[in-house]
């Protein structure tokens, strides 16, 4: 099916989850979609886990021909440990996915030549019938401009005066193991299981996520875990500061962890979590780590540019949210197109849908970082990122 005629070419500005939802979805309406990263290259697939979540997984198995079974870790349970080393186990069937898994059946149903990357998008003037795209000395006229660069969004500005994300006032430190490291008896604890510590102002989880390739056999898989902690602006400043004295804002890639934060997160692992999730900080040789952040607009739209992802409203990880509401936004609009009849009806329709959910997803998460005791119910640090 085809969108409205008044549209047939796309420009998204960002090409991460985000932006390849959509752009996988407009082109499968038979729209011109050509797609602007800043980055160079496909990123490491060592990140990060998700919780697949119907969205996702439904737009998967739709869109990229990929079978969410086949490329995702099912759990049948979920344990909670005590300080003590008790457990508490409850049935709950999941399925774990890792963002490299997401990222890669995303690019591989897009057209490699409409995926632009090392080109950063310079300005976007939005105009009534559009918008005009600019990439170094190059504009490109489009239909419609969907500004999907994140949680900093450089390009915010253009559709609303709100929406900077802003620090939360904690961290999470993550990391990836191959489970083919872990000792037997402690890969053995976890299979199977979505575990969880809850302590005093902090929060530990862990699950399998494929490995290699996508690999979801057992023993070729990874062991991902998060761990929630407090963190005020000077210690964030210097958790994110590298091994080499830089510092890195927001977040850590992995491997560049200084000795010295090292030393001290395995510190208060060994003071504050259960043994075999203290086990597993042990394992991890390149902890990372982010800050978490809030942000949320009070509009998406101006005439035909939108506002996706995290460009809107970024999230809490407590909700695993984030990848299922990108997809959301980019089904709904996929829908809005074909069922609408003008083209400012749709737009408007999936602005309305949209504010909406987002707005429910970024309570949330606030409402599950507070009751946790990692953060009060309004931040009240600073603004961080762009807005324009």
């Amino acid at each position: 099916m085809t969108a409205l005629p008044d549209i047939s070419t796309v420009g998204i500005v960002g090409g991460s989850l985000g932006g390849l939802f959509h752009a996988v979805a407009l082109t499968e309406l038979g729209l011109d979609v050509n797609v602007w990263e800043r980055s160079t290259g496909r990123p490491d697939d060592r990140g990060a886990g998700i919780v697949l979540q119907p969205g996702v997984a439904w737009f998967l198995g739709e869109f990229c021909g990929v079978d969410p079974d086949r490329v995702s870790v099912p759990v049948t349970h979920r344990q909670f440990f005590t300080k003590d080393g008790n457990i508490r186990i409850m049935p709950m069937r999941q399925q774990m996915i890792s963002w490299g898994t997401i990222y890669k059946a995303l690019r591989d149903a897009l057209p490699a030549e409409r995926y632009h990357d090392g080109q950063p998008v310079t300005a976007l003037d939005p105009t009534p019938a559009g918008a005009t795209i600019h990439t170094g000395e190059a504009g490109h006229l489009v239909d419609l401009a969907i500004i999907a660069d994140g949680s900093a969004s450089g390009h915010r500005g253009l559709v609303t005066p709100d929406g900077a994300s802003r620090y939360a006032g904690y961290v999470a430190y993550r990391g990836v193991i191959e489970e083919a490291g872990l000792p037997q008896e402690l890969a053995v604890r976890f299979r199977d299981r979505f575990s969880f510590y809850d302590g005093d102002h902090t929060q530990f989880l862990c699950y399998f996520i494929p490995g290699d390739f996508g690999t979801t056999t057992p023993g070729r898989r990874r062991m991902n875990w998060v761990w929630y902690v407090r963190a005020d602006a000077p210690e964030l400043k210097r958790i994110t500061t590298d091994r080499d004295g830089i510092g890195h804002g927001l977040s850590l890639p992995p491997g560049l962890i200084a000795p010295q934060v090292r030393t001290d997160l395995l510190a208060r692992a060994r003071a504050t979590l259960p043994q075999p999730l203290r086990e597993l900080v042990e394992h991890t040789r390149e902890p990372f780590l982010q800050a978490i952040l809030d942000g949320r607009v009070t509009t998406m739209r101006n005439g035909r540019t939108l506002l996706t992802g995290d460009a809107a409203f970024v999230v809490r990880p407590h909700t695993a949210a984030s990848a299922e509401k990108a997809a959301a936004d980019a089904i709904t609009l996929y829908h809005a197109l074909q069922q609408a009849p003008s083209t400012d009806a749709a737009l408007q329709a999936w602005e309305q849908l949209r504010l909406a959910e987002g707005a429910a997803i970024y309570s949330q998460g606030v409402s599950l970082g507070h009751r946790l005791g990692l953060s009060e119910m309004e931040t009240t640090a600073g603004t961080i990122g762009r807005s324009s």
